[in-house]
């Protein structure tokens, strides 16, 4: 229907009638039109110059890379370095983002891979021997047969690096498209001692799929998941979640995006071993060292968790839960007293304090009852409370461990029970601590430790083995670390079941624990791999006692036809049919005093490990120290 001439009305009657049209019907779908095919040819054109400005730079191969370090969060020391891709410098194409969306839209991934692996490797030439280098991998490239180019042992050689400090750090910017080929790289990387990382944990949809189809040596947790983790108890519960996770499965947490004192100081108390983040450092061209502050940060953050972090009630003193209480003379008006009683609910009691020294307590409850009686106000409205006060008081020294101060407290009389026990230092006042409070803090610590033993073996796991080695290293301490794995485990896992692996784990668990001296520290890795710390000169004698043992008992997990034959058929990693001999046990063993950090020292472990699995049967194998005992044995 055509729209009608509207009238403008005159503003007197003496004006002519004038008459407007309205809008055309087809005037507003046109200007939409225009203007979508405005938006369409500006997109076109700034396509084109991505595109343009992209082969331009993967041309010229303007790429660049800077590092962040990724450090320590238990002694401040650098642990490895992120290479980052970054554009030319004040273009559109700049930042990582923006070059990697930018390939993935003009299918140019491949090519840009291949730079940010080149840049990276050069700019690790300026890294130290023994930093881990971690790379940016998008899951589909590593199955392109021009990324393995890049990673031959000759490749690395010319740029000062090994397979050992390499980390691929797996990202999840798109779905991987063939997953079975991709497990297979996966495996095949690791086989070559290549680590693998999976990055920002807790982004993806399917990031918990992918940790478990790779299997990773490191997980990088978000940084959209730290940020604020010190105000957020979702995240909190999060984070402790993945490190228990992690500590079961032998992997190391990483967090990314670290940017103040606060969430920092979380994370160590959630025992995170790794971070990064621009609070520690922000990326740069060359490697700089981690600044004294972050360090001393860091140190005095480790100090308050490892005053509670591994204490056990028997070795926890009560001076580090007491409170300073409420104190009055001697000399007081017992009705001064009963008044402050009035006038605050929750005291519950009050010591007694004469020249610092502690000589009675007044409790609420016992005031009251002996005010309250017939002739109790008039009979002790005057006096001091010396004359009321409670002399059979518990009283213990500070240095007290929380179990001796909890029995003393229970053994009271049934009217004192609940008292508050009062705590000196040098005989004199320091504080008081009540039941509630003692039972609380047991109760915390025996959680705390049971959440950082192996569920299966009950032995300390990775938390506490770090700071058992990072004690060990610090002090000089003349120890031999032992390091124990069971050959062929997983073959037998595979035949006979978890529930006889589990069976196999426990057994060597207590062999060890039994076969080292009383005191010896014996924690679990993961896995099939358990570790010891005893007196060096002992060593060798323990690694025997402990063969032996295995040994014999090694028939008692396999079928009669399988210990008859000396091997069992399964499938190896490429699930081809393999015969696999029985299980047997590798140690070895590395002097703490030869490294300067537990890195180095389970790093040499490692190594030596890698030599003394060659030999067939049971075996041990020390370190080649000149001061350390050097001992290799056999027993089939």
């Amino acid at each position: 229907m055509p729209t009608p001439l509207v009238p403008n009305p005159p503003a007197s009657g003496n004006e002519p009638l004038v008459l407007c049209p309205g809008p055309r019907p087809l005037e507003k779908p046109l200007a939409a039109m225009r203007a979508a095919a405005r938006a369409a040819a500006r997109a076109t054109a700034l396509a084109a110059e991505e595109r343009q400005a992209l082969w331009d730079i993967l041309h010229n191969k303007s790429i660049h890379s800077v590092l962040q370090p990724i450090i320590s969060l238990r002694d401040g020391s650098i642990f490895g370095f992120e290479a980052l891709g970054r554009g030319p410098a004040g273009s559109p194409l700049e930042g990582p983002e923006a070059l990697i969306n930018a390939a993935l839209r003009h299918g140019r991934m491949l090519e840009l891979e291949h730079l940010f692996r080149y840049s990276a490797l050069r700019a690790a030439r300026q890294i130290a021997t023994g930093i881990r280098l971690f790379l940016n991998v998008n899951p589909n490239i590593m199955q392109d047969p021009h990324f393995g180019v890049g990673f031959t042992k000759e490749y690395l050689t010319r740029f000062a690096l090994s397979a050992e400090d390499m980390v691929f750090e797996i990202t999840e910017r798109e779905s991987v498209d063939n997953l079975r080929g991709f497990k297979k790289i996966i495996e095949h990387y690791k086989a070559q001692n290549y680590q693998i990382s999976i990055d920002d944990a807790g982004a993806g949809y399917s990031g918990l799929n992918l940790i478990s189809d790779v299997q990773p040596h490191f997980i990088k947790l978000d940084m959209r998941l730290i940020r604020g983790v010190d105000k957020d108890l979702t995240r909190q519960a999060l984070i402790k979640s993945m490190q228990e996770f992690a500590s079961l499965t032998n992997t190391r947490i990483i967090a990314e995006g670290i940017e103040t004192e606060e969430e920092m100081a979380t994370l160590i108390s959630f025992d995170v071993p790794y971070g990064q983040g621009y609070f520690i450092q922000r990326p740069a061209l060359h490697p700089q060292p981690i600044t004294e502050q972050v360090v001393r940060f860091i140190h005095r953050e480790n100090k308050i968790k490892n005053r509670f972090f591994g204490a056990r009630v028997h070795k926890f003193h009560v001076r580090h839960i007491i409170r300073p209480g409420f104190t009055i003379p001697p000399s007081l008006p017992v009705i001064e007293a009963a008044e402050r009683f009035e006038h605050d609910d929750s005291l519950q009691g009050l010591c007694v304090v004469d020249e610092g020294k502690p000589v009675g307590t007044i409790m609420r409850h016992r005031l009251h009852r002996q005010l309250s009686g017939r002739f109790g106000f008039s009979l002790f409205a005057g006096k001091t409370v010396a004359s009321v006060m409670d002399r059979g008081f518990l009283s213990v020294d500070h240095q007290t461990t929380i179990d001796v101060v909890s029995r003393h407290a229970m053994r009271r009389e049934n009217n004192q029970i609940y008292d508050f026990v009062t705590v000196t230092r040098d005989n004199k006042y320091v504080g008081i601590v009540t039941v509630r409070e003692l039972l609380e803090k047991s109760i915390e610590l025996e959680v705390a430790n049971a959440r950082q033993l192996n569920p299966l073996s009950e032995l300390p796991g990775n938390a506490l083995i770090d700071i058992e080695l990072e004690r060990l290293v610090r002090l000089c301490l003349d120890k031999s670390v032992l390091y124990f794995d069971i050959d062929n485990f997983k073959a037998y896992n595979d035949k006979y079941g978890f529930k006889n692996g589990d069976r196999v784990l426990k057994r060597l668990a207590s062999i060890i624990s039994e076969s080292t001296p009383k005191g010896d520290f014996v924690g679990h890795i993961g896995g099939d791999d358990f570790i010891a710390v005893t007196d060096r000169f002992k060593a060798e004698k323990v690694c025997q006692d402990i063969i032996d043992a295995f040994a014999q008992g090694v028939s008692a997990y396999y079928n009669a036809e399988d210990f008859q034959n000396g091997y069992i058929e399964g499938k190896n990693r490429n699930q081809q049919e393999e015969r696999f001999p029985l299980m047997s046990l590798t140690i070895v063993g590395v002097t703490a005093t030869s490294f300067q950090s537990s890195f180095d020292l389970a790093r040499a472990a490692a190594s030596l490990k890698k030599r003394c699995k060659q030999l067939a049967g049971n075996n041990y194998m020390f370190d080649d120290c000149e001061d350390a005992p050097a001992a290799e044995a056999s027993k089939e």
